[in-house]
């Protein structure tokens, strides 16, 4: 990061009235939209860094010793004794080059250029980067990489973020490295080039669409030529699969036109893509490629739009996302709470309050289109009217209902709550009469 130089006071002078002013800039974009490219660095190349590895601390161990328990009361060289004088191991990281052979300490010509932050995993020596712009990555990468094109058409989408990431990772350490940098600023990933042979998926698809299954909180988006590709997928809620020419980066281009939109407040079928070409399929095609759940960008009515908004397990995108949205931002509003107030008594105070914040996250929710609005039915005029509310409920049980180990342990586990999904309209049919008065032989 740039550093900037501190430590100088400003000047005084005699006067009687100071003006201070505070600039109030546009925050970075941080949240649940933006996008990772995962390019794999062969092992064979030049750039490739050494294998990482732990101290040893003297036992041949890669780990701590589990069996040592004492307090700890100083280190030396990766051990630490405790107070019956016993030595732990301690895990020493061996510091490793990174896998692109670029120094993680940005240089004034990569501030100028637009280059955000890079960050080495010392175990695995992949690296995280990221750019501010397209032109930023295209300063590092020639204008024909997989990694520029899809930047730039990321870029060109209305609804890009002000940043992209790039994970450059050695060959068979995807997963790790995936575990270093899985809760940076990114959301959506998609790799740089095909991950198929054929309807063949490549080891990597798979480690990262079962890890998008197991953290439930981050979505893998692949893109393939034929429906029965995504056959392996079938049954995972956070792989988006797609259907398109591997010439044109819709994957990069359906991230960049929706992920950065309100959640709840958008649907991720009808999409408009730029740069990307609308395919004229046939009733055939088109049910071929809903069987598998998967998204294609076809020409309807004239006009591009992607086909669905589904992941490959058949729920859709803008539900899952919406999930994501409560569960991060409920995580978030009570952690800031707890940091931010001197002491949360535990008593009926102390969880009114947290409940409120639950009731807070669910209310924004459901103004944004996460959470469905509550419905009564009306017996007098036999109509379904809104009750301009979000069908969703907060409890939060008292102090007394609280085990006494939980009350001990200052540990709270009585806040719970529901809401109700809101869907969207996908497909509409209206029934028509027409009435005429012309007489013919038509048994119609």
């Amino acid at each position: 990061m740039a550093e900037t130089i501190t430590d100088v006071r400003p000047f005084t002078r005699v006067k009687d009235v100071d003006v201070e002013m505070t600039v109030v800039k546009p925050p970075a974009i941080i949240g649940l939209g933006n996008l990772l490219i995962l390019h794999e660095v062969d092992a064979g190349s030049s750039s490739t860094a050494p294998k990482p590895a732990l101290a040893d601390a003297g036992t041949g161990k890669d780990t701590p010793d589990k069996s040592d328990t004492g307090k700890t009361t100083g280190t030396t060289d990766g051990k630490a004794t405790d107070d019956g004088n016993k030595t732990i191991n301690v895990p020493k990281i061996t510091p490793v080059a990174p896998v692109t052979g670029v120094a993680d300490k940005l240089e004034p010509n990569d501030v100028l250029n637009g280059v955000l932050s890079r960050k080495t995993d010392p175990y695995t020596s992949a690296q995280y980067v990221e750019y501010a712009t397209a032109d930023a990555v295209g300063a590092y990468y020639d204008k024909t990489d997989p990694i520029y094109i899809k930047s730039d058409n990321y870029f060109m989408q209305e609804a890009a973020s002000d940043r992209i990431a790039v994970l450059n990772y050695p060959k068979g350490k995807l997963a790790d490295a995936l575990k270093a940098f899985w809760y940076y600023n990114w959301t959506f990933m998609i790799f740089d080039k095909s991950q198929f042979t054929d309807t063949t998926p490549s080891a990597d698809a798979i480690i990262a669409s079962n890890i998008c299954e197991a953290n439930k909180d981050h979505f893998l988006v692949l893109q393939a030529t034929q429906p029965a590709a995504y056959v392996t997928f079938y049954a995972q809620n956070y792989t988006i699969g797609l259907i398109h020419d591997l010439s044109e980066p819709m994957d990069a281009a359906l991230i960049g036109a929706t992920a950065t939109l309100t959640v709840g407040s958008v649907t991720w079928k009808f999409r408009k893509l730029k740069g990307i070409t609308a395919d004229q399929i046939t009733v055939q095609e088109k049910s071929a490629i809903d069987r598998v759940h998967a998204i294609a960008y076809i020409e309807v009515s004239g006009q591009g739009e992607t086909s669905e908004g589904w992941v490959l397990s058949g729920d859709y995108i803008d539900s899952l996302h919406g999930d994501l949205w409560v569960k991060t931002n409920m995580g978030d509003k009570i952690q800031k709470y707890l940091q931010n107030t001197d002491k949360v008594p535990y008593d009926q105070r102390g969880i009114n309050a947290l409940a409120a914040i639950c009731s807070q996250v669910l209310q924004q929710a459901y103004e944004q289109g996460i959470v469905l609005e509550q419905e009564v039915y009306d017996s007098n005029t036999g109509e379904t009217q809104s009750t301009g509310k979000g069908d969703y409920s907060v409890t939060a049980t008292p102090r007394s209902a609280q085990s006494q180990k939980d009350l001990s342990a200052r540990h709270y586990g009585g806040l719970s709550f529901r809401y109700h999904r809101s869907g969207a309209i996908h497909i509409v049919l209206v029934h028509g009469t027409v009435q005429s008065d012309t007489f013919t032989n038509s048994r119609a």
